[in-house]
């Protein structure tokens, strides 16, 4: 399945979830538009370029996280992280391609994991637990 879409990273997530292996936009001309689909046909991916520097963004980032404390999830410390730089929920989500309402989730669940109470907490922990950077 090729995704054709006006959103240039939102929903990736969810269309990879759905079995998309292929993910443009709809400023993509025909010409690369028949090419990903004949190469999702012949079993491979095929995303917009700028897509491709944002996956591969995530997937270094979420690689490094150092280990998590207090069962926090590579997600979890992901959101934490990027709290501790002074991303808002909104802007969290754009980073990851997830929704604001699951960035939400995240934060709620690494909160009552980490026993904090708010973002000036989780701030303090990420530096000291060497999750966030000056």
């Amino acid at each position: 399945m090729v995704v054709l879409t006006t959103y240039s990273d939102e929903s990736v997530f969810a269309a990879l979830g759905a079995g998309a292996r292929g993910y443009l936009t709809k400023d993509t001309d025909a010409e690369s538009l028949a090419c990903a689909i004949a190469t999702v046909v012949g079993g491979q991916a095929q995303f917009d370029p700028g897509i491709q520097r944002r996956l591969a963004e995530v997937v270094t980032r979420v690689r490094h996280v150092p280990g998590l404390p207090d069962g926090l999830t590579p997600r979890e410390g992901e959101v934490l992280r990027l709290i501790a730089a002074g991303r808002s929920n909104g802007e969290i989500a754009g980073e990851l391609f997830i929704s604001e309402a699951t960035v939400k989730t995240h934060v709620n669940n690494l909160f009552a994991k980490a026993g904090l109470r708010d973002r000036a907490q989780a701030v303090t922990y990420a530096f000291r637990h060497g999750l966030a950077r000056e």
